[in-house]
């Protein structure tokens, strides 16, 4: 059913509105739509192609990684860890998702109702929304691992597995709960040409919107960032302790030189190599995320208005963080790759496989073509 295009006692879009594309009506017109149409129509397409498709790989592997954890009955810490990696890959291949309707109208003044009712009440709830829950589960794995290293002894009874699923599952709850109100700060209005749909903002007290916004943004990235910070230079600092110890220990000669001991001393060497390689996974994913969210959190302080759009200096950053934030989507594919040898492993073996599949599959192709013309010949 078509919705009728009634003028708005508000008049056209509030100029501060939230469009990334009304900058033909600012002086920079020719600079701001070259540069709208160089990332935004060629740069982000790709970022959100390949965080889409790299995150579907992380899934799969991930999922394959679990199962080899629990076959092989490995230490609960790791697979607790695997769990977490899991669940960051589905925030990450979702929020890439939520990229695409941003990208399909850039020029947002003359809407099918549809669309300007999805950008004025979903689309910065959805897109925060799910960037946040990835934040939040990166947060919630950093915990895990700093209960692992540096309170061990209790970990089964703060990290427990049941426990990763409340916290996983806090981490996509929370973030509708927090922008769930930003739904209603937007909407519909009909085009100053009456052909269309836009949507402005919607009459109410903006300073409480921007105090609102203000603490979100805290939320969303400043205060995850700090506790991030604190958590992992506790685990890098106490990793670092153990590991000392645990070579002055393993540097002693042994008393007894039977083959249980030495069984035993391999099996902790190569947990120990296992915990290291995630705790510098977890790092590198951590310097991952505050490099590639940092800043659009400067972005949203900065621009905490909400303008339509500002000066040149300030769309070309506004473009970049905006880059670097759906870059940083498919980044943990690459940090996976390098140091989970259980994901390389899976990797290695699904390209083995499907190399072998195709080359058995041309074989019998081509079998299949000399039966047929030997037998063509006997038939002659």
């Amino acid at each position: 059913m078509d919705v009728a295009c009634l003028p708005s006692p508000y008049g056209a879009m509030d100029p501060n509105a939230t469009s990334d594309a009304n900058a033909t009506e600012s002086g920079d017109n020719t600079e701001l739509v070259v540069l709208q149409e160089v990332f935004y129509h060629y740069v982000m397409p790709v970022l959100i192609i390949t965080g889409v498709l790299t995150n579907i790989i992380n899934i799969l592997t991930l999922w394959k990684v679990n199962q080899l954890q629990r076959k092989q009955h490995n230490h609960q810490a790791q697979t607790t860890t695997y769990r977490y990696l899991f669940w960051l890959a589905i925030a990450d291949m979702m929020a890439s998702l939520s990229l695409v309707p941003a990208i399909v109208y850039l020029d947002r003044e003359e809407l099918p109702y549809g669309w300007a009712f999805y950008y004025a009440h979903l689309e910065i709830p959805l897109m925060n929304g799910l960037t946040s829950a990835s934040v939040y589960i990166v947060v919630g794995l950093s915990v895990d691992r700093y209960i692992a290293v540096c309170h061990p002894r209790r970990y089964l009874e703060l990290s427990a597995p049941r426990l990763a699923v409340i916290r996983i599952a806090c981490s996509f709850l929370v973030p509708v709960a927090l922008y769930l109100p930003q739904g209603f700060f937007m909407e519909t209005a009909c085009a100053a040409s009456s052909a269309g749909w836009t949507y402005q903002s919607s009459p109410g007290n903006e300073s409480a919107k921007q105090y609102y916004e203000f603490f979100v943004e805290l939320c969303h990235r400043i205060f995850p960032a700090v506790i991030l910070a604190v958590l992992n230079g506790c685990i890098i600092y106490t990793f670092r302790k153990t590991t000392a110890k645990r070579n002055q220990m393993t540097s002693k000669p042994l008393v007894s030189t039977e083959s249980s001991s030495a069984s035993k001393r391999s099996e902790e060497q190569s947990r120990s190599h296992q915990e290291r390689r995630l705790v510098h996974l977890l790092v590198a994913i951590v310097v991952s995320f505050l490099t590639t969210t940092l800043p659009s959190a400067v972005l949203a302080l900065v621009d905490i208005r909400g303008a339509t759009y500002g000066s040149f200096g300030l769309e070309v950053f506004r473009a970049l963080a905006n880059c670097l934030e759906a870059f940083g989507l498919s980044l943990n594919f690459v940090l996976y790759f390098v140091f989970v040898n259980g994901v390389r492993e899976v990797l290695k073996n699904a390209v083995c496989g499907l190399a072998a599949h195709t080359k058995v599959s041309r074989g019998c192709s081509n079998s299949t073509t000399s039966n047929t013309k030997s037998t063509e010949c006997v038939e002659l």
